[in-house]
């Protein structure tokens, strides 16, 4: 199965008999899973630690997370003879955001009431539903 999200405008457009993404194929192509399970293994690890990295680390690790989403589904949804995958790009580098929040990890160690589980499962599971709406790649 390829990365790409298949709209109706690239099968209008001669998709070679490919059929657009049902929302659930969607849903799915837009969560850099790869990436986030990349994320659960370094937080672990931090974690695990005897002591816990800096908040401006923290910071750091999170900031690399998210451009290595965004060139990670670049990378897979790059195809020859059809434009970027723009929007796909950057609400699957939004997805790896609220997955990382959601997931916790390293982020309940950061100050103040960043991190909430509430609104961390609410976070995910809205986002989740709405990014299956997103047609366009």
């Amino acid at each position: 199965m390829s990365r790409r999200i298949n709209t109706l405008s690239l099968h209008a457009a001669g998709g070679g008999g490919v059929t657009g993404d049902s929302y659930s194929d969607r849903i799915v192509k837009f969560v850099p899973g790869d990436v986030v399970a990349g994320w659960l293994a370094i937080t672990s690890a931090i974690k695990s630690a005897a002591q816990p990295p800096s908040e401006r680390t923290l910071w750091i690790i999170f900031s690399v997370g998210l451009f290595f989403a965004a060139a990670w589904t670049w990378r897979k949804t790059s195809e020859v003879g059809k434009k970027p995958a723009y929007i796909q790009t950057a609400v699957s580098t939004v997805a790896f955001g609220v997955w990382a929040y959601a997931t916790g990890g390293a982020l309940p160690q950061w100050p103040g009431a960043l991190y909430q589980p509430l609104t961390a499962t609410l976070m995910l599971v809205g986002f989740s539903l709405l990014s299956g709406l997103v047609t366009q790649a």
